[in-house]
């Protein structure tokens, strides 16, 4: 949901963010970090990517950041993002922090 609403203030705002191609390459590494670290064993091989996913969403925040200081999109835009960007790095330090279990299986046999 995050990866389509930034795509859509990106699309909405067309030539008017700052670091759009950061952006939107910054959001859509935080799900893709996600997805590819259940494809790694269980413990730091899995966290290294959930890390990375985590690193992801702080600097989607830092590019949303620095266009709501220059005026590009909105205080309550800006929040809005910002506090769903906190939920997500709490869940993924969460996801690190759980003891480890049994793999998941890939999708593809």
């Amino acid at each position: 949901m995050l990866v389509d609403d930034v795509d859509r203030l990106i699309r909405a705002r067309r030539h008017q963010l700052i670091y759009d191609t950061q952006l939107r390459s910054s959001v859509g590494s935080i799900a893709a970090n996600i997805r590819e670290s259940y494809g790694r064993r269980v413990g730091a091989e899995r966290n290294q990517f959930l890390r990375f996913a985590r690193g992801s969403a702080e600097e989607t925040d830092e590019h949303l950041s620095a266009n709501h200081r220059t005026g590009r999109i909105s205080a309550p835009e800006y929040w809005r993002f910002h506090n769903r960007l906190i939920v997500v790095v709490r869940m993924l330090n969460s996801m690190m922090k759980e003891s480890p279990g049994p793999s998941v299986p890939p999708l593809v046999p």
